[in-house]
């Protein structure tokens, strides 16, 4: 019998995307403000909570389960050049000076590893029938040995020795692969088991203040903010992505407003550091008050600035270009549909 379950889309979880990107884009600027004392401790409290975000959105797609769809595959890719080539320009328009292989990186998004998450997206979206196959054919006591295996091998490891096996800091294909497997897990033998949501945001307390502790010590010993334990393969970011995942996904309810503003969620992601650079350079120069005490908490407003002027952007060029786009992925499919069917007409032919 095959172990999937089919569920309606919650917005529960689409409101945990959003929460998540806002607070990514707060952990991203964090650090930027931790000359001062009080920056710094609250910088190193956004990044054990923010950094768990990344972990989320791919729990939530391991969950879902991916499908390998070849046409939303394109979409997708339509919407990686469109920020991308939109940032090159801007590049230029500002007078950045940028290599070939920068340019290059704009130019081809996914292969130049513009944005590290959607590479390893597309990589993900290719192994995952694979993987979706796998999941079927394993026991869940073995599924279940596999996920400790690799939990051991790959964030046990680097959470308690520092020694970073495949040296990206969890920003990888493997992690991905990891988390993807551990939303499956969730999806396929725990989709209707309800946790206790009080227990588990005291888990998360406790794991997150333990967190706080260790990269606090780090930032006492050292004098520099590190946040070792809060990087994205360590077991505590893992396990208090969880956490915060299983809470939202106890609560269940459904709002148009919410689902439509998380399907912007990735183009927003996306345009990101193309945002901030036009908020810099037209509207106010907010990285000049680093060091104020109120500064972590003005970048939190910038954060959420960014999610509502990104989310504004993308409903724009899905309303301009959705035609258009739609005509061009409908006709390189079916030109490469028609590739392939020759390719195998001739194979068997020979």
């Amino acid at each position: 019998m095959e172990k999937t379950v089919k569920k309606g889309r919650n917005s529960s979880i689409e409101l945990l995307r959003i929460v998540c990107l806002v607070m990514i884009f707060w952990m991203h600027a964090a650090d930027s403000g931790v000359a001062n004392g009080i920056g710094a401790w609250i910088d190193i409290a956004v990044a054990v909570i923010g950094n768990i975000g990344v972990s989320c959105f791919i729990l939530i797609s391991g969950y879902y389960g991916i499908r390998l769809d070849v046409k939303k595959m394109m979409h997708l890719e339509c919407m990686l050049l469109f920020y991308s080539w939109t940032g090159l320009l801007f590049q230029y328009v500002w007078g950045n000076a940028l290599g070939g292989e920068e340019i290059l990186s704009y130019l081809l998004p996914v292969i130049g590893k513009r944005s590290w998450y959607f590479t390893c997206y597309f990589a993900l979206a290719f192994l995952s029938p694979f993987l979706n196959e796998m999941v079927e054919k394993l026991s869940e006591a073995h599924f279940r040995q596999l996920l400790i295996t690799m939990l051991v091998i790959f964030s046990g490891v680097t959470t308690f020795f520092f020694f970073d096996i495949n040296s990206d800091g969890g920003k990888g294909i493997t992690q991905m692969v990891m988390l993807y497997l551990i939303g499956r897990y969730i999806g396929v033998y725990r989709a209707d088991r309800q946790y206790n949501t009080a227990k588990l945001a005291g888990w998360f307390a406790l794991l997150a203040g333990v967190n706080f502790c260790l990269n606090g010590v780090l930032y006492v010993v050292t004098g520099t903010v590190q946040n070792r334990f809060a990087r994205d393969n360590t077991l505590f970011t893992i396990f208090e992505a969880i956490l915060v995942f299983l809470i939202f996904r106890n609560h269940h309810f459904e709002n148009a407003f919410v689902n439509r503003l998380a399907k912007h969620v990735p183009a927003v992601f996306l345009f990101e550091w193309t945002l901030r650079g036009f908020i810099s350079h037209y509207m106010f120069d907010y990285v000049a008050r680093a060091g104020e005490n109120t500064y972590e908490f003005l970048l939190l407003g910038i954060a959420l600035l960014l999610v509502v002027m990104g989310s504004v952007i993308d409903w724009a060029r899905v309303t301009l270009f959705h035609v258009p786009e739609a005509w061009c992925v409908e006709h390189i499919y079916r030109l490469g549909d028609r590739c392939v069917h020759k390719i195998k007409s001739k194979k068997i032919a020979k």
